[in-house]
């Protein structure tokens, strides 16, 4: 402890801090138990490198430049045929077919994570050098981008406790055997175990960790909830035509072409698809193509602040996934969170996380495939169902804030305490 009796915590984040809702919710939460909180980020946004926001300092270092090679990718996703566009994302995603396409895709891969590793090197480095004189109690170091730094900073006694937050399962992203994909699984299992604790995001990535390096106590799960929403929201209602939203980034392995083909068979009902990404350009000609414009609409970017108020005027939010990778089929989006929050019914891609939330709450209804015939299906039998789907939405707004919002996640797992030892002490 300090002479003022005020533990000091340092927060590391490869990122902008106010742009990442988990991270500045947990530096809020540690301030409200009397903490005081320094965070290290980068600066993508070009802010001030100091400064003091609502009692937290916070001081960013350079960010590094984005590889040339993904910076293409991502216009050519927005840009290219889907045709086209499917032959550059499985070389970026999945396991190829032929020893060239092998060769191309591992050489592509291999030079972005060199980039990727040199940047997050330098800039840990840089966090090492200007904390390394200090002392903290604790160290939270959020993805394993930070580990490397608060591992050094652990060792030499600049802090007493390290807490990992990896908010996901590196060990399932990118091509399962893959040189970058096996170099992650290397460096999280040299640092982990520097680690006083652990968390993650969902049951399945703490289970998968601790399996993946023998950890001998199973990471504590914050799930990536919201704040308790207090404006309004129509869980009681439900508009006609209904109106059916999907918010969040507009990019590939989202399942977002076929939901706008769905379209097509859909009666009673819009969709407004709320964010901005790679897709835009394209989608925004499918739905042109096919003729959908009076009943599909593309609203792109949206503020932070804005999320609720977009959630709360629509009736379903729909999650689609394409499981490509581990990490991803795994995942549990915080739009299923916010989607709740809002009073939205659900409709949602078969995967363990979402299948698992959405039959034990009522909440919604699964796709068995993402295709546009059995999403068409799902929403045209939820649409139908007028009472059913307002009972999936009161569902849902009631087990948001019974369970699932950021405080309590946060008081009741959250495992290091101001009365408590770190688990290796």
């Amino acid at each position: 402890m300090t002479v003022s009796g005020k533990a000091k915590i340092l927060v590391l984040l490869i990122g902008e801090v106010l742009e990442d809702p988990r991270v500045l919710k947990t530096c809020m939460s540690l301030r409200k138990r009397g903490t005081d909180v320094t965070v290290a980020c980068t600066n993508p946004s070009g802010k001030v490198v100091s400064e003091t926001w609502h009692g937290i300092d916070i001081k960013r270092f350079p960010h590094g430049k984005e590889f040339i090679l993904k910076k293409l990718y991502n216009r050519l996703q927005g840009r290219l045929k889907p045709e086209h566009r499917r032959v550059i994302s499985q070389i970026h995603e999945e396991v190829p077919a032929s020893s060239v396409r092998t060769v191309v895709r591992n050489a592509v891969l291999s030079m972005n994570f060199h980039h990727v590793l040199k940047s997050m090197r330098r800039i840990n480095r840089m966090m090492i050098e200007a904390f390394s004189g200090e002392s903290f109690d604790l160290i939270h170091c959020n993805d394993m981008d930070t580990l490397f730094a608060g591992s050094a900073l652990r060792t030499s006694g600049s802090v007493k406790t390290l807490l990992y937050d990896s908010h996901e399962f590196w060990p399932g992203t990118g091509i399962h055997g893959s040189a970058s994909n096996t170099a992650l699984r290397n460096l999280e299992a040299g640092w982990i175990k520097n680690a006083d604790y652990v968390v993650t995001v969902n049951e399945f990535i703490a289970e998968m960790l601790q399996e993946e390096y023998g950890l001998e106590t199973r990471p504590a799960v914050v799930m990536n909830c919201p704040q308790i929403y207090t404006g309004t929201v129509h869980a009681d209602t439900v508009r006609s035509p209904v109106r059916v939203l999907y918010q969040g980034k507009v990019q590939a392995f989202r399942g977002l072409e076929n939901l706008v083909l769905a379209f097509k068979y859909i009666q009673g009902a819009e969709l407004t698809i709320s964010g901005y990404g790679p897709l835009t350009e394209s989608l925004t000609h499918l739905v042109e193509a096919e003729g959908l414009t009076g009943k599909v609409r593309l609203t792109g970017k949206y503020a932070p602040d804005d999320a609720f108020s977009i959630i709360c005027e629509h009736d379903i939010g729909v999650l689609l996934y394409d499981p490509v990778t581990v990490n991803n089929m795994y995942s549990s989006p915080n739009k299923l969170f916010y989607y709740a929050m809002g009073g939205l019914a659900m409709a949602a891609s078969t995967m363990p996380f979402l299948q698992q939330f959405i039959e034990r709450y009522r909440v919604g209804k699964l796709f068995r495939l993402n295709e546009p015939d059995s999403i068409a299906c799902v929403l045209n039998d939820m649409i139908s169902d007028t009472a059913k789907l307002m009972e999936f939405k009161r569902n849902a707004r009631e087990t948001a804030t019974e369970s699932y919002y950021w405080d309590k996640q946060f008081e009741e797992n959250y495992p290091w305490k101001l009365t408590h030892s770190p688990i290796n002490s």
